[in-house]
């Protein structure tokens, strides 16, 4: 069976909200506002396999991701 392909890369793979993706809409990487703060482990965990480094999650799910000890900077 083939692998499922990512859905919209402006939405958040885990509420399906808009997740203000600056790669999404065209812009550079380092203009993502996921670039400048810190993921917590258990957000990336929660990422789909197939959504890795393909769509950010948004704001309000990465929200509290900087208060644990194990944040650490989106991959791309």
């Amino acid at each position: 069976m083939p692998e499922a392909q990512p859905s919209h890369p402006a939405l958040c793979p885990l509420c399906h909200q808009p997740n203000d993706c600056a790669i999404a809409a065209g812009l550079a990487p380092q203009a993502c506002w996921c670039m400048s703060v810190c993921l917590s482990d258990q957000a990336l965990a929660a990422l789909p396999e197939r959504d890795i480094g393909a769509r950010c999650i948004c704001r309000h799910c990465g929200a509290d991701a900087g208060s644990g000890s194990g944040a650490k900077q989106a991959p791309i």
